[in-house]
């Protein structure tokens, strides 16, 4: 590998150290290339490699970041302009209650006749009759007949 200058890394990944996980990801892969090395030339590695693409992710960053705060301001001033065209509700004149006369003085009321009495209760009514029981005809013969009935639902 040639030795190339890299760029200046910024101050937040300078002191970025790679994870175990990802020194055991670039020891594989480079494994499964052929090439084997240790995980102190795979942790260079990819220091080298953050080096070379800070600068790039760092600008991808901040216009993310930029773009996010110029929303949040425009929404801000957006919401400022609303409240300044509605007034608030303690700035607004109360309307003066309309002062209550005072009542009349009240003249005796005529007396008003009683109440008809109420109406008599009904009578209560009869209990149901009966039927006598039937006599016996000749078709009768003194055997009674079972009565079968529909079960209720």
């Amino acid at each position: 590998m040639s030795e190339t200058p890299t760029a200046p890394m910024p101050a937040s990944l300078a002191a970025h150290e790679p994870s175990l996980h990802t020194v055991e990801m670039v020891c594989d892969r480079l494994a499964e290339l052929g090439v084997a090395v240790g995980p102190d030339t795979a942790r260079e590695l990819v220091r080298a490699v953050l080096a070379a693409e800070a600068p790039r992710v760092d600008a991808r960053l901040r216009e993310a970041l930029d773009t996010a705060l110029e929303t949040i301001r425009t929404a801000a001033q957006a919401a400022m302009g609303v409240l300044k065209t509605t007034s608030p509700a303690a700035a607004r004149p109360r309307p003066r209650p309309t002062p209550v006369p005072p009542p009349e003085p009240r003249r005796p009321a005529a007396r008003r006749p009683d109440p008809a009495p109420p109406p008599p209760a009904p009578e209560p009514a009869p209990p149901p009759r009966r039927e006598p029981p039937r006599p016996r005809d000749d078709f009768d013969d003194g055997e009674r007949r079972p009565v079968f009935r529909r079960p209720r639902r």
